[in-house]
């Protein structure tokens, strides 16, 4: 274990906060959110992001007892079983480097794979962010990118609590990412609400199609998570290509500048 371990008392409980510096912090983060085996400098675009990423929520949570969660609700942090030579070295090639916008660390949102296309902050995550824009990406062209889910009618009905027969997709946004799906009895349902219902690792994305075989519907899609800020997978793409880590994340925060904070 990396740091110290605070003990605090929360409601009827015992709370841990794990104490660690930010360097060691993202040495662990790299390791559980991105592949070590991706190029360098995509893991350098990862470093940079997911150190922006800390900096902005410990600015946002200034005076509460902890700063981050350790889940997917924050950014994913595994400990140190999750270090490795190559997160050490991508976090240290980029000690002290955040991204800003009108000096302030940004919102860097960033997901496995958006298939194609990234999607605004306000479509993806109602955060109308002007360095949050839809932009293309190479991962559009991976298989990794590419997904499908068969789901049971029966599943369907318990998860909606409603009958799902005819279900038909009936907002999108102009990534083609879901918005909305209506049921057959009228019944609307939003996109987001939707994939939460029937599970985030059965519907990777919202960008996806839908239409029934039998008792089932079939669901093809194409990327994973909310498809906002940087694309990992296509970060990968790039770095195989030969960009930096800093032409990697220009092209997903457009706007952002570099600052060297230590």
């Amino acid at each position: 274990m990396r740091g110290d371990v605070v003990v605090r008392l929360f409601k009827s409980s015992l709370q841990l906060i794990n104490v660690i510096p930010l360097e060691d912090y993202l040495a662990a983060v790299l390791g559980s959110e991105m592949p070590v085996s991706f190029p360098l400098e995509a893991l350098k675009a990862q470093a940079v992001a997911a150190r922006t990423y800390a900096l902005q929520k410990k600015l946002d949570a200034y005076g509460a007892a902890f700063h981050m969660g350790s889940s997917v609700l924050h950014q994913v942090y595994g400990g140190v079983n999750r270090e490795d030579a190559k997160t050490r070295a991508a976090v240290e090639a980029t000690r002290g480097e955040v991204l800003t916008y009108d000096l302030a660390p940004i919102e860097a949102y960033f997901h496995a794979s958006c298939g194609g296309h990234t999607e605004s902050g306000q479509d993806a995550l109602q955060r109308n962010l002007p360095y949050l824009q839809p932009v293309d990406c190479p991962c559009g062209k991976l298989p990794a990118s590419r997904w499908s889910a068969t789901l049971p009618e029966a599943e369907l009905r318990k998860a909606l609590k409603s009958p799902p027969d005819g279900m038909r997709v009936t907002g999108r946004t102009p990534t083609h990412r879901v918005t909305r799906v209506t049921l057959a009895d009228g019944t609307v349902v939003d996109g987001v609400q939707f994939r939460r219902k029937l599970g985030y690792m059965r519907l990777k994305s919202l960008d996806f199609d839908v239409e029934a075989s039998g008792k089932n519907y079939v669901f093809t899609g194409r990327g994973f998570g909310h498809g906002a800020g940087l694309c990992q997978w296509g970060a990968k793409a790039f770095a195989d290509q030969g960009k930096t880590y800093r032409e990697i994340l220009s092209h997903y925060y457009p706007g952002a500048e570099f600052q060297q904070l230590y």
